[in-house]
């Protein structure tokens, strides 16, 4: 560990840490403003009915997004702000792990340009109000990494299990965090100085810790046929029949929106960090790269190789190797704070990359500015749903109908957010399972009904054997910069 020297820079008077308390309770003030504002989207009220429907397990995630939902919505209500609060504090509690576990492995100067820096990345910043997977996945996995440093350096046994906690709570957002056991497990064995620690209990006792925080998923899919692992495979693209085919294009794709979500400029500046670390490291050009940049960069590597080989075959999501990159600004952090206060020749640039990415987040936050295409506006995602949800409700007085059915599991949540009585919405049903609507009850079918049913794609006859007649009523268009963007046809289900 490299002590917190006396003599740290000050910032307008103030201390590193301080000044890095400042920015996170300012920032977080903000984003409890904006995450009212910021219409809600699908996958937050998907998780939200799941928090109404409290289990061990779910078909795709564990129980932690929807146990912190009903937290929120507990104390705020099914709303905005009942959703999304616990998002924006884990993702403040996540700045300030960033902040604690720099100054544990460099010093205070480096946590506070690691807080900076991250709360300037798009991905971070407008990640931190959405109450989805990744808030949680984000603040445990870099608390974990903050208790296994200090276990290792002080070899506390608390930190040990509080290690497998943190990891095993992580797992139960999102499974991607099981990785960092493996990444624990290859810093003990490429550090001489450490292995050592493989001998003693304290490493074994955190897995045992985070093995035990995880039973509740192994549980629910051992009474459920192990659906989430086929659901993995699913997702990875992996169980396709036929050769494994390379795609250089996806894995172009996954550059460029790795590119787009962490800011350009800082994301070239992040992969120059790896080459340049690892020269040194491995040529011994630089003797000061101590054992928490390695550290570090054993956290950073697993996860965003991981995803980097898939893009070869498939193409994923943006947000999937978000956690890779918390430890990696770290490392950046410690570059840049050498260059800051040695007046190197590369500030105007450092200046430059930090500015861009600021901007970049800013305007982002309404993208009206940008004047984007309309599939690249993130903003398309939270367009039109409270109006569609409101024409259908004066479509159920209309039609007199007492039950609203969607035929996918998305629209059926966010229609059912943005009811008046938030209403549950069914979905057409899956064999085998697709989602976690079919794990739960579906349409009534044995007594009198007229149903309204929105369909995006589907053709009347999949509901055919359960209603007598089905009436087309409307085609119904969103529009987004003018243009359609969304359309939906609505039918009139009855049985007699």
């Amino acid at each position: 560990m490299n002590p917190v020297s006396a003599s740290s820079p000050r910032f307008l008077g103030l201390s590193p840490a301080t000044a890095a308390i400042l920015v996170i309770a300012v920032v977080t003030i903000f984003r409890l403003f904006y995450c009212v504002w910021l219409p809600i989207l699908p996958d937050e009220t998907y998780y939200f009915q799941w928090a109404k429907h409290l289990d061990a397990s779910y078909y795709s995630k564990g129980p932690a997004v929807a146990y912190t939902i009903a937290a929120g919505t507990a104390l705020f209500g099914g709303n905005n702000m009942g959703i999304r609060f616990f998002a924006v504090l884990l993702s403040a509690g996540t700045a300030w792990q960033i902040f604690l576990l720099a100054r544990r492995w460099f010093d205070s100067t480096t946590g506070l340009i690691a807080v900076l820096v991250a709360g300037v990345v798009p991905l971070y910043a407008l990640g931190a109000v959405v109450m989805t997977i990744d808030p949680l996945s984000a603040f445990f996995w870099i608390w974990a990494a903050h208790l296994f440093t200090r276990a290792v350096q002080e070899e506390r046994l608390i930190d040990w299990l509080l290690c497998g906690f943190a990891v095993g709570s992580g797992f139960l957002a999102k499974y991607l965090n099981a990785l960092e056991l493996v990444a624990f497990l290859a810093f003990l064995l490429v550090v001489p100085a450490r292995r050592g620690l493989l001998a003693k209990p304290g490493f074994w006792l955190m897995l045992l810790a985070a093995v035990v925080c995880m039973t509740p998923v192994f549980w629910w899919n051992a009474q459920h046929g192990w659906v989430s692992v086929g659901q993995l495979i699913h997702r990875g693209n992996l169980g396709t029949p036929g050769p494994f085919k390379i795609q250089i294009s996806t894995f172009l794709d996954f550059l460029v929106m790795q590119a787009l979500v962490v800011s350009p400029w800082l994301f070239l500046v992040l992969l120059l960090t790896v080459i340049i670390s690892f020269r040194k490291k491995f040529k011994k050009r630089d003797g000061t790269l101590n054992e928490g940049e390695l550290f570090l960069f054993i956290l950073f590597v697993p996860v965003f190789v991981m995803y980097a080989a898939l893009s070869w075959h498939m193409r994923g999501e943006p947000n999937w190797p978000a956690i890779s990159y918390l430890s990696l600004i770290i490392v950046m952090a410690s570059h840049w704070r050498k260059m800051l206060l040695t007046g190197a020749k590369g500030q105007p640039f450092i200046v430059i990359v930090y500015g861009f990415a600021w901007l970049q987040t800013l305007l982002m936050h309404d993208t009206q500015w940008l004047h984007l295409p309309q599939k690249l506006d993130p903003m398309g995602r939270v367009v039109g749903w409270r109006e569609i949800a409101t024409h259908l409700n004066d479509l159920r007085v209309q039609q007199n109908a007492d039950v609203f059915i969607a035929d996918a599991y998305k629209e059926a949540s966010i229609f059912s957010f943005y009811l008046p009585d938030q209403e549950f919405v069914y979905t057409l049903r899956h064999s085998p399972p697709s989602n976690q609507y079919d794990f739960w009850p579906g349409y009534p079918t044995a007594a009198a009904h007229r149903a309204l049913w929105i369909t995006g794609e589907s053709s009347p006859a999949a509901l055919r054997h359960d209603f007598n007649t089905i009436t087309f009523l409307e085609h119904d268009i969103v529009l987004f910069h003018g243009k359609p963007f969304r359309e939906y046809d609505v039918y009139l289900c009855e049985n007699r």
